[in-house]
C-alpha cells in the first residue's frame, strides 16, 4: 500500500489537466536547456531519467528544449502506451490514465507486442498515477463484472442504479485479464472515503502491531470520493474515531 503523503499535490485536475502530449516520436530523450534534467518521451509524456541511468539512453536521438517547454507536456501516457521499467520483465498498459499489469503472453499479444514496449527508468515514474481521488470503472477483458477502482482498490458494481452514478456502461475502461487479481477491498493508507448514500467519511488505516490488519473510523473531513453502499463494510470499525495511521 502507498502511503497519503506520496499523493498529495498529484492531482489529475492541476496541472495534469493543462499539459499536453509531446510532438516527439517515443524513445527520444529530451535535454533541457536550461538545467542538466533529462527525460525521455513514451506516450506521449515525460518521464525523468535519473544522472544513475543516463547511460540506458546514451543511444537515443535527443531534443534540447527549454525546461519550461519540457514541463508543458503530459506526465501520463497517451491510452494503450506499454511501459517496462529498467531492469524489470513485468510490463503494463495505460488504461483509463493508470498503469495496468499485462500477466500473460496472451495478454500481451491482445494489446500489442514486445515490438511497442517503452522502456523507462525505474525510479520516481509512478508517483504521478497515484492520486486517492481518480476513480475509473474498470473491466478485464472477456469478463462481465465491472469494478469501481479508487485509491489502490476495487469495488464490484452489482446494480443499474450504482453504474449509471458511476458514469454508466460508456464509461467502463477494458483492462487485461488477470491485472485486478492483486486488488481488494482496502484501498492505500490514508484514503478518506464514504459509501455513496452515507455522509459518514472513514479514515483507511492501520491501529498498531497488536490489531492487525485494516481498519476504517469516523473523521470529519472531505472523502477523497464515494464507494458503493455496503463497500466497505468487510472493514472493521475503530469506534473512537480520529484519523488512523499508515504504520502498521
Amino acid at each position: 500500500m502507498f502511503p497519503r503523503w506520496l499523493a498529495l499535490g498529484l492531482s489529475l485536475f492541476g496541472a495534469q489537466a493543462l499539459a499536453g502530449y509531446a510532438p516527439i516520436p517515443d524513445g527520444y530523450v529530451l535535454l533541457s536547456s536550461d538545467t542538466t534534467n533529462r527525460y525521455v518521451v513514451a506516450g506521449g509524456a515525460r518521464f525523468f531519467i535519473p544522472p544513475a541511468q543516463w547511460s540506458h539512453y546514451s543511444g537515443a536521438s535527443t531534443v534540447v528544449l527549454p525546461q519550461a517547454t519540457i514541463n508543458s507536456y503530459a506526465e501520463i501516457p497517451q491510452e494503450g502506451t506499454l511501459l517496462r521499467q529498467l531492469g524489470y520483465a513485468a510490463i503494463y498498459v495505460v488504461v483509463g490514465e493508470k498503469f495496468w499489469w499485462i500477466p500473460s503472453p496472451t495478454e500481451l499479444d491482445y494489446w500489442d507486442d514486445w515490438k511497442t514496449v517503452n522502456n523507462i527508468p525505474n525510479a520516481g515514474w509512478s508517483d504521478v498515477f497515484y492520486n486517492y481521488s481518480y476513480k475509473v470503472l474498470v473491466q478485464e477483458r472477456t469478463t462481465s463484472q465491472i469494478y469501481l477502482y479508487i485509491a489502490g482498490a476495487k469495488y464490484p458494481i452489482t446494480n443499474a442504479a450504482d453504474l449509471a452514478y458511476y458514469g454508466g456502461a460508456s464509461s467502463v475502461k477494458i483492462v487485461p485479464l488477470g491485472t485486478l487479481a492483486d486488488n481488494t477491498d482496502q484501498p492505500w493508507c490514508g484514503a478518506l472515503l464514504r459509501e455513496r448514500s452515507s455522509s459518514t467519511v472513514y479514515s483507511l488505516g492501520f491501529i498498531n502491531s497488536s490489531l492487525p490488519g485494516m481498519y476504517r473510523s469516523p473523521v470529519t473531513a472531505t472523502a477523497d470520493g464515494e464507494v458503493p453502499d455496503g463497500a466497505l463494510s468487510s472493514i472493521p470499525v475503530f469506534t473512537p474515531g480520529g484519523f488512523l495511521n499508515c504504520i502498521n
